[in-house]
């Protein structure tokens, strides 16, 4: 199993959703930042709050890879794209923009979450050669609140939360120039039987919350190219498109124009046919022409 999740792990890194093949019907799932409660964050970790929100996304990306009950998409490749369409993530969410973020990464389901609680148990510790402290006898918790929201609606529909602690006989803890020494192991010490918990219970619950693909509503795109029997359009697997997949092709028309006001209300559209796509890359997608003639650049795919 962990030979399993190893080799998906090494395909998600090397690049986005597209090398699932076509007819998986797992759900696609997006893990985003999980903001950190600085009322319940430990002093000396407070200026790690990022290496800790990103610990704790690695730990259910590999999670959820393991358990195969969702098509989990990875971490590098949403930075990367949230930066190129000049967007943030943080665990606020509002619906709009879960149905903004879903169209744009093709994806089912967002799951986000807040840390409210990464601390020890206690104040009383011993600072030791004035660059560090030693706790002695003391409990480090945490604790884990997770969301899980659709994307073509913004509902909250699955919530969980756990805590977990760790008692220490001797921690010490180094500073460098005046700050901790981050150190991740404490991290997943105490996060990832939570992680491990939680995405078991989540995983388990797919089928009861009716958590499928179908709930996705497809992007509209255009064609940015026709070569000979190849027809290109701007939609590709972030945007939720799979191998297979039939698009109908509509040419627009003229605007049409509220007399009165001078609003334009919409155009008319010409149906031409219909397309089929054949290979999926992250941005774009290759489709061939199943019906209709005369395509040209611009044409909207739906």
């Amino acid at each position: 199993m962990k030979r399993i999740a190893f080799v998906l792990i090494v395909f998600l890194v090397a690049g986005s959703l597209s090398f699932v093949k076509a007819g998986d019907n797992r759900p696609r799932i997006a893990i985003i930042e999980f903001p950190v409660d600085a009322t319940g964050l430990w002093s000396g970790f407070r200026p790690h709050k990022r290496e800790i929100s990103a610990a704790l996304v690695d730990l259910f990306t590999t999670a959820l890879v393991e358990k195969g009950n969702f098509r989990v998409f990875e971490r590098s490749r949403l930075q990367d794209i949230m930066k190129e369409q000049n967007l943030g993530l943080s665990g606020n969410i509002s619906p709009n923009t879960a149905v903004q973020i879903g169209k744009l990464l093709g994806v089912q389901y967002l799951m986000t979450g807040r840390i409210t609680r990464f601390a020890y148990k206690g104040k009383s510790f011993d600072a030791f050669f004035k660059v560090g402290f030693k706790f002695k006898n003391k409990k480090l918790q945490g604790r884990l609140d997770i969301r899980l929201i659709r994307t073509d609606t913004g509902e909250i529909v699955y919530v969980d939360k756990a805590s977990n602690e760790k008692k220490f006989m001797n921690l010490r803890i180094a500073t460098i120039g005046g700050g901790t020494d981050y150190d991740e192991t404490m991290v997943n010490e105490i996060f990832e039987p939570i992680v491990e918990q939680m995405a078991q219970k989540m995983s388990s619950k797919v089928a009861d919350l009716k958590i499928t693909p179908a709930a996705m509503t497809k992007s509209e795109g255009k064609i940015i190219k026709v070569s000979g029997s190849k027809v290109f359009i701007n939609l590709g697997s972030r945007n939720g498109v799979n191998a297979g997949d039939n698009y109908t092709i509509y040419r627009k028309g003229e605007a049409l124009i509220d007399p009165d006001s001078g609003e334009e209300l919409g155009a008319s559209e010409t149906k031409l046919g219909t397309l089929k796509v054949v290979s999926v890359q992250e941005k774009y997608s290759i489709c061939t022409v199943v019906s209709g003639n005369g395509l040209k650049t611009g044409d909207i795919v739906k």
